[in-house]
């Protein structure tokens, strides 16, 4: 498996094929779009493998930057195109969160993972004490985040949640795992980036 993260400031990436692991996490001043490939290769190369030995590739999907997802989404695209071998398994940014949140910590009451959708926006998704998700994802105000904030956790780069972690390329894989062992493939054609809104150029643009 090959996981990727672009939807954030930083970008991790995992290679775990035949037992033999390597992880990689790109800096938040990194140019992703130069970066990831060459990051990749080289987590191939420390385990001696090639793209051909791997079988599956996940990658998250948003929301998130709209860069960055574009880049993480494009980049699984074009491993698989024309090459039936390939399994997908598209991850929620939210999903990913969730996760990281709930291994490092005790939870006791349902949360509210959170993303800067900049504008005075956050984008949210509610989850049970379990990291079981239980509400639709929602793109919701700040002035309506603000009645919820004690309740939300959000990467350390944004600084908008009231609990506010640090993502973890080895938990990427780890949960990429999990959504292995549930089947939860698609087809490539069914891999798509979850924006939730359109990107702020596109907005400006609308509104002159």
């Amino acid at each position: 498996m090959i996981a990727i993260c672009s939807s954030f400031k930083e970008a991790l990436i995992c290679v775990d094929i035949d037992g033999k692991q390597d992880f990689c996490t790109l800096p938040a001043n990194c140019k992703h779009s130069e970066n990831i490939l060459p990051c990749v290769d080289k987590c191939l190369q420390n385990i001696g493998k090639n793209i051909n030995d791997n079988d599956c590739f996940a990658v998250v999907v948003g929301p998130g930057s709209f860069t960055g997802i574009r880049i993480g989404i494009s980049l699984v695209k074009g491993f698989v195109a024309g090459n039936n071998k390939f399994k997908i398994l598209p991850i929620t940014s939210f999903e990913l969160i969730a996760y990281n949140y709930i291994k490092n910590n005790i939870i006791e009451k349902d949360f509210y993972c959170a993303i800067d959708a900049l504008s005075n926006r956050v984008f949210i998704c509610k989850f049970d004490k379990d990291g079981k998700q239980i509400d639709s994802e929602k793109i919701i105000s700040k002035e309506e985040f603000d009645e919820i904030k004690e309740l939300t956790v959000g990467v350390a780069e944004e600084n908008i949640a009231k609990e506010r972690i640090t993502l973890s390329p080895q938990l990427l894989l780890e949960f990429a795992r999990r959504k292995e062992r549930e089947n939860c493939y698609v087809d490539v054609n069914e891999l798509v980036p979850m924006y939730m809104r359109k990107s702020q150029a596109e907005e400006t643009l609308k509104a002159n």
